[in-house]
């Protein structure tokens, strides 16, 4: 199993889990609160760590724009992160392409974009 929840045993012995980080771009002046909990219960069904969250409130900018957005990319090539959780591919950009082109710049820093919803 690629993504398994570590025993107890293997916890003690160091093993890490994989981790992730959720980002959440906010559409309203309201907590994305379901969309975090989307992300966070995906997560806990993978049995990967969520190290951080990006709540954004800066959505009218393209990817390659919003610096929380970037952050999150940056936490890949970091190596403190092996993906990028959003609850919907809208979350990253409604736009195919843009939202396709944000993760090929994922994927070359070695990680992957999740969407917990589908």
């Amino acid at each position: 199993m690629l993504h398994s929840v570590p025993s107890a045993a293997q916890a003690r012995e160091g093993i890490e889990r994989f981790r992730v980080v959720i980002y959440l771009a906010k559409s309203t002046a309201a907590f994305p609160e379901l969309e975090m909990r989307s992300c966070e219960d995906h997560a806990l069904a993978f049995g990967w760590e969520v190290s951080l969250t990006f709540v954004d409130d800066e959505t009218d900018r393209c990817p390659e724009q919003r610096p929380l957005l970037l952050a999150a990319l940056q936490t890949v090539r970091d190596d403190s992160a092996g993906a990028i959780l959003v609850p919907s591919r809208a979350a990253v950009s409604p736009i195919d392409g843009e939202y396709d082109d944000f993760s090929a710049l994922v994927e070359k820093a070695g990680g992957f974009v999740q969407v917990a919803r589908r």
